[in-house]
């Protein structure tokens, strides 16, 4: 045999074995590494969304399921849980693991033993997954979380159209903060940064405040709509229940706020809407904001604007600055160019920063070097949109 042709047998033998070798004794899958949960849930139908822990947990510690699952704060208010799996095994002998809901367990208490078993709790209709903690007796290594979630989100509103609550809806808004002194909560940015709707034309039959006052003190609530006191002022005591009628027919025009006075640890707000009027916007869009931005602390436009869809062609500025005389304000896309920039004093001002082109809330931020409260924002839809 020819020298060439030896060498041609070598290498086809060559590749017959290591094809034969990577059958018999395949890759090694490689280290998990945890990716974020893809879900699609529709309104109504169930989805499953797992995750691998491999954590410790550790006697009495409590998790949130959300920040388990990788789960965004816009995504975990928008979903449901139908029922929660678990995963797990114990470090010492038997313990019990809860699954907590607003702090409240749910369902009954199962047990986790030191051989890997899987333990599937059934959640009651409604529950939000925003509100689900998991806490254990003792250690427990937390293998993976599998969660039965439904979607409460419908399809935006067509253009020039904002999303409102259903007649009759009971709306509930995650706050979880600890006021001290006093604390004036704007519930009309809170449902459209958490639940991606306005509470503009709803008449509101009552707010629920969930949470209680700091022992061995006192304090009140009372809503203001559009500015008005529009329910009594209600003391807050131990228990975890305040509900504050409204004693008025008329639709919030502009803003709806609860008025905090007093030491309170709050955990939810819910609000009974009654009837709703439809609603319509062809021109600009102004949003209280509050906000400090600096160095490192920009503010993505998408956590202000919720789920907004329509493309924007300008934003007016309400911003003073902090400390400095002067401070340059400016407007990003996601890839970091800058788009547009403007000077803001400590006097307010109201300056309009133009985009050449359209863009969505989601692709936008403002950044600023130097301390600048943005006190509102009024931004400017473009008037034919391209979907």
């Amino acid at each position: 045999m020819k020298p060439a042709s030896s060498f041609f047998v070598l290498v086809l033998l060559g590749s017959l074995v290591a094809n034969a070798a990577a059958q018999v004794n395949p890759q090694r899958p490689r280290p998990h590494q945890p990716q974020p949960p893809q879900y699609q849930p529709l309104p109504g139908q169930g989805q499953i969304i797992s995750e691998r822990i491999m954590q410790n947990v550790h006697m009495h510690e409590r998790l949130r399921v959300s920040e388990l699952l990788r789960l965004s704060p816009g995504e975990e208010h928008l979903l449901q849980a139908r029922s929660l799996s678990l995963l797990a095994s114990s470090i010492r002998g038997q313990v019990q693991v809860e699954i907590l809901s607003l702090g409240r367990p749910v369902g009954i208490p199962q047990i986790i033993r030191r051989q890997q078993s899987e333990i599937r709790v059934q959640l009651p209709l409604g529950t939000q997954l925003a509100d689900l903690e998991i806490t254990a007796s003792d250690e427990i290594l937390l293998d993976t979380v599998t969660a039965e979630v439904e979607s409460t989100y419908s399809p935006g509103p067509i253009p020039g159209q904002e999303l409102q609550p259903l007649p009759g809806q009971m709306l509930k808004l995650d706050v979880r903060r600890d006021v001290r002194g006093a604390a004036d909560i704007s519930l009309e940015q809170l449902a459209q940064q958490q639940l991606g709707i306005t509470l503009e034309g709803s008449q509101i039959e009552r707010v629920v405040l969930l949470g209680s006052v700091v022992r061995g003190y006192n304090a009140t609530a009372q809503v203001l709509m559009d500015g008005r006191l529009v329910g009594p002022i209600k003391s807050i005591g131990a228990q975890l229940t305040t509900p504050i009628p409204l004693r008025t027919f008329e639709e919030v025009r502009r803003d709806l706020r609860l008025v905090i006075r007093g030491d309170v640890v709050i955990q939810q707000i819910n609000i009974k809407v009654g009837n709703v009027r439809p609603v319509q916007h062809h021109g600009p869009q102004r949003i209280q904001v509050g906000r400090e931005i600096s160095a490192g602390r920009g503010l993505p436009l998408g956590q202000v604007l919720g789920f907004e869809q329509r493309l924007i062609s300008s934003i007016e500025l309400e911003a003073r600055t902090q400390r400095h005389a002067q401070a340059e304000v400016a407007l990003l896309a996601v890839s970091g160019q800058v788009l547009a920039t403007t000077q803001v004093s400590q006097i307010p001002m109201r300056p309009v920063l133009r985009l050449l082109r359209p863009m969505s809330a989601r692709e936008l931020s403002l950044e600023s070097f130097s301390p600048v409260i943005i006190e509102s924002i009024e931004v400017d839809f473009e008037r034919f949109q391209v979907w």
